[in-house]
């Protein structure tokens, strides 16, 4: 008798659990179904739309600026820009953003193209560095941008993975390449949802496919020919007044990729290392560019950022001992610039890049 009650309790509660998670299912379906179509056809950062950056490069290649472009991938843009290169470069930028304003200008009568990359990692660097080596088209000269999360291990940039396929070669690694599985992943994440679903207005009611112009000042962001920024006409014509709340704004969030910086990492630097002694093996001359922070930035890193400050001390002792040029710094107070020179917290204007580069 116990027995039989037993069973039938297991059975009762068996069928119940069966229809708590019919039920789960029936109701988180559509909300699965919505979030992957958002992420899919919103697509925040172009993970599923493999010709735009093709797009972009075959504008750039026939020497147009291309503008209207949004929330693609920088570093497969990289890959098709490299690529699809005639005309091998004497000097060549490899940065963050930070770095992406340096253009042709600095460098007349000599070919030049910026690589730079938005939030660049090691990982970014030497897999760019990599793709100028397997295309055979490696420049006589190489900038390298060094930001203040570059030695931390806890930058948290994942972007590199794109191009991952790169890195694991520069490593000498069999190919690890997981971008498809990072890709596919982003389907059902949130935070991915949150970015994809500002641009579904602009798909549905806008033409966002990349054009070409000879204007190099536009309403959106347009990239020259020679690889460089010039940011959007919303970004560019800021007041004074912009520009500070841009740098408060900054302020009032955690610092970007430098959260978490308790020691320069000495994985990261075994790679730059060897990123280093890899370039002067092939007869490239080497140079390091540091951008500054806006002031009143600096002065919050300066309190409660100690390993920003270490990373410049080491870096320049670095090229001190290695015979390496070195351009800028961290700090603006060493530069002479004001919030004047700054678009927003951590991106100079074309005139902080004038003060560094002159």
């Amino acid at each position: 008798m116990v027995i039989s009650m037993r069973i039938n309790s297991f059975i009762s509660n068996f069928n119940n659990m069966k229809k708590f998670i019919s039920k789960t299912i029936l109701f988180a379906s559509p909300i699965l179904i919505f979030l992957i179509t958002v992420n899919y056809f919103g697509d925040a950062a172009r993970l599923f739309d493999n010709d735009y950056e093709i797009k972009m490069a075959d504008i750039i290649s026939n020497n147009k600026y291309v503008t209207n472009i949004v929330n693609f991938d920088e570093r497969l843009l990289q890959k098709e820009l490299i690529s699809n290169k005639s005309i091998l470069p004497d000097i060549v930028v490899i940065g963050s953003s930070r770095s992406m304003l340096i253009n042709s200008d600095y460098f007349p009568d000599v070919s030049f193209f910026n690589n730079s990359v938005s939030g660049a990692s090691i990982e970014d660097i030497a897999s760019i560095y990599q793709l100028y080596k397997d295309y055979h088209k490696l420049p006589k000269k190489i900038i390298i941008g060094i930001d203040p999360w570059t030695f931390n291990d806890n930058n948290g940039q994942k972007r590199w993975q794109s191009i991952s396929y790169y890195f694991y070669r520069f490593q000498n690694i069999i190919n690890r390449d997981n971008f498809k599985t990072f890709k596919y992943k982003e389907l059902f994440s949130l935070s991915y949802f949150q970015s994809s679903i500002k641009f579904l207005p602009r798909l549905i009611h806008q033409n966002i496919d990349p054009q070409p112009t000879t204007v190099k000042y536009n309403i959106t962001a347009t990239r020259l020919t020679d690889g460089s920024l010039v940011y959007e006409k919303s970004y560019r014509e800021v007041s004074e007044n912009g520009i500070k709340n841009r740098i408060k704004s900054y302020l009032t969030d955690k610092i970007y990729s430098i959260e978490n910086f308790n020691t320069i990492s000495s994985k990261i630097w075994i790679v730059f290392d060897k990123l280093i002694d890899d370039m002067r093996e092939n007869n490239i001359e080497i140079e390091l560019f540091l951008a500054p922070y806006a002031p009143l930035v600096y002065r919050k890193i300066e309190a409660k950022y100690p390993m920003v400050l270490k990373t410049e001390e080491v870096i320049r002792d670095f090229a001190k001992i290695n015979k390496i040029k070195l351009y800028g710094s961290f700090n603006p107070f060493k530069l002479g610039m004001d919030e004047s020179y700054f678009y927003d917290g951590m991106h100079c204007k074309e005139t902080g890049i004038n003060i560094i580069m002159k």
